[in-house]
């Protein structure tokens, strides 16, 4: 059995390493297989979470990496069925970054999911997807705006936190100018 777990922990970090390759030369940080979102600088965070095609490029080539998959020059090779995965992954990790940075603001409450290890969360992602888990966390009873949330159904309290993101991208970025 130990060597089941061996071989398990040797996997996740050799696929650490090929995802986090690039990340780690771009954000001159040290990320492993226990890096959680939390554990991103918020330099990092910025970067992954703003508009834009180099942070989804650079969601693609953690995802790809994990998978081993190749490198994002690799990633119009794929067949439909693993490009569809990758891009469904990229998704999925870029909701849980803004959700960071609205943690990070305080305005959503903290989840268990933001201490999961980020390649934990992309290898799981199959299972979240199949459990049809709701991923989106709740509002902070601290945000202005919390009265309103509060009496929304949960459908519409899913659709009120997401139209925060581009606010709260615009407030977290004014913070690490200041």
């Amino acid at each position: 059995m130990a060597e089941v777990i061996q071989l398990d922990s040797f996997k996740r970090k050799q696929a650490a390493i090929r995802g986090f390759r690039s990340w780690s030369r771009r954000f001159k940080e040290k990320l492993d297989e226990q890096t959680c979102l939390s554990d991103l600088s918020n330099k990092a965070l910025l970067f992954l979470i703003s508009p834009g095609d180099q942070n989804i490029f650079a969601l693609y080539e953690l995802v790809m990496g994990v998978k081993d998959l190749g490198t994002t020059s690799d990633f119009f090779q794929l067949e439909k069925a693993e490009k569809m995965e990758v891009i469904d992954i990229s998704i999925y990790l870029l909701d849980q970054l803004r959700f960071e940075c609205m943690r990070r603001l305080n305005w959503l409450e903290g989840s268990a999911r933001q201490r999961v290890p980020i390649v934990e969360l992309i290898e799981q992602y199959p299972l979240l997807k199949e459990q049809g888990t709701n991923l989106v966390p709740p509002l902070s009873e601290s945000h202005p705006k919390y009265q309103i949330f509060a009496r929304l159904s949960e459908l519409e309290k899913e659709t009120f936190i997401r139209k925060q993101i581009p606010e709260a991208i615009e407030k977290f970025s004014k913070s690490l100018q200041d």
